[in-house]
């Protein structure tokens, strides 16, 4: 990716970040992140047969390449308590502690940094306060979360210690209707984006509920969205919505006017992924005789979108099991070539 100027907005890629972790440090399908202080990431991971653990995966992204340091993983599998069965969201609060939603439980369990269990709550149902198979989380300012429910076709606001404030939502195409809303996002100004995965739409409202506006429509072209996974707001209320049907982040200003579209840059692999690859030599081969590597770089399914007050947007990638990052840069200036 050569540096995009557009609009007033300058965007460079910086660097991916992970690989499959069945062997080692890494991800296992990872379905959503979270930004802690600095270079800090909290990654889900969900399940499958060959890695059977669903667990939170906490690293440094560091600043540039190769930089990257697994810290710690925490959680396995089970119903008791710091167990997940299928982790679905995760979010942190202003404390620093760590909120995740498991959809097949239908509990909100919450950890120190450090992955030490500390509580939960939720009960299973379709009824006020119950959840029903959670997929979002997202805090305000006042650290109530946000969370939206797939099968329910909602969103529920809670206070962090779990009790009921208020909610909206139900199944359909009208506004302030949702049909399987999946990731959630809460603006400086605590509005809520929810990405509404079977409607081809972001929607954003009030803090209370109140319809406010829709950003995208239905399509594969850029500009378009086709089953959103996930919705971010940076600080000047641009908005980043994971297009996973189409494999590319779409970037709307705070009008709900496109801006421009990421579509992954990975064309160096991490430090994970080289290391395993380098010390594999008919990897390497295999590498050499392929006629692009283009696919490669490309975002496949991305889950999940996280942009902090640094400008930094990470963008969390199930089927490739990584974390491609860009930046927005906020002091940029062209070189004067005609000196």
């Amino acid at each position: 990716m050569q540096t995009i100027s557009i609009r007033g907005r300058v965007y460079n890629y910086s660097h991916c970040v992970g690989r499959n972790a069945v062997s080692g440090a890494g991800f296992h399908y990872p379905n959503a992140l979270a930004r802690g202080d600095g270079d800090i990431v909290y990654v889900v991971n969900q399940p499958d047969e060959l890695q059977p653990v669903p667990h939170i995966t906490k690293v440094s992204v560091g600043g540039d390449w190769h930089e990257e340091e697994h810290i710690c993983d925490f959680g396995k599998r089970g119903d008791g308590d710091g167990n997940f069965v299928w982790p679905s969201a995760i979010a942190l609060d202003s404390q620093g502690r760590v909120f995740v939603a498991d959809e097949w439980l239908n509990r909100v369990s919450i950890f120190d940094g450090d992955g030490s269990f500390l509580d939960k709550w939720g009960a299973a149902g379709a009824g006020r306060g119950q959840l029903n198979g959670p997929t979002g989380l997202a805090f305000d300012s006042e650290d109530n979360v946000y969370v939206t429910e797939i099968n329910s076709h909602r969103v529920q606001k809670f206070t962090a210690d779990g009790e009921y404030v208020t909610g909206w939502g139900g199944e359909g195409t009208d506004h302030g209707r949702f049909t399987q809303p999946w990731g959630v996002a809460v603006d400086s100004d605590d509005n809520v984006y929810v990405a509404d995965w079977h409607n081809d739409r972001v929607e954003k409202f009030s803090g209370s509920g109140v319809f406010l506006s829709t950003i995208g429509h239905s399509g594969d072209d850029r500009g378009q969205i086709r089953r959103p996974s996930d919705v971010a707001v940076d600080k000047d209320g641009d908005v980043y919505v994971a297009d996973w049907w189409n494999h590319k982040i779409e970037v709307y200003d705070p009008d709900g006017a496109h801006v421009t579209t990421f579509i992954g840059d990975a064309e160096r692999l991490s430090k994970w992924a080289e290391t395993v690859v380098e010390s594999n030599p008919d990897a390497v081969k295999a590498r050499l005789r392929v006629k692009s590597l283009e696919p490669e770089w490309r975002f496949t399914r991305p889950t999940g979108v996280d942009v902090g007050d640094d400008g930094r947007i990470m963008v969390v990638e199930s089927q490739r099991m990584r974390i491609q990052i860009y930046q927005k840069e906020a002091n940029w200036v062209e070189p004067q070539f005609n000196l």
